[in-house]
């Protein structure tokens, strides 16, 4: 539990990993996608206490309260209905352990931090939100 403490003190807690396709069906947002009506996962995003899950129609934000708690919301954005704007990427200095993927949605603005190692998959990302 010390350890759980301690990372999200120091905000490793909420460094995200992209999740590679053939595992979409092990993550939380999956249960949430409307497979009977199309809906299709094309990148998902999960931390310690969040998961992004982006589909052909909506993204689906599995958001967590903290790290150590079990409690979580589901909030979902139809593209139809919730604008994307204010696309940034910013990537990793030397000594950082992330990058930033941020965006607006509708009046709701997300930071994303990723593992910096994925750099390459969340400039696809980036080029889809844009």
């Amino acid at each position: 539990m010390f350890k759980k403490l301690a990372a999200d003190a120091l905000g490793l807690s909420d460094i995200g990993k992209v999740i590679d396709r053939q595992d979409f069906d092990k993550v939380d947002t999956d249960d949430y996608v409307m497979h009977e009506d199309g809906e299709k996962i094309y990148f998902i995003i999960k931390s310690k206490k969040d998961e992004y899950c982006f589909t052909n129609l909506a993204l689906i934000h599995l958001d967590g309260e903290s790290a150590i708690s079990s409690k979580r919301v589901l909030r979902r954005y139809s593209y139809a209905t919730h604008e994307i704007s204010n696309v940034f990427l910013e990537t990793a200095g030397t000594v950082d352990l992330d990058v930033e993927i941020k965006f607006q949605i509708g009046g709701v603005s997300f930071s994303i931090d990723v593992d910096k190692r994925q750099l390459e998959q969340v400039k696809d990302l980036y080029k889809a939100l844009t």
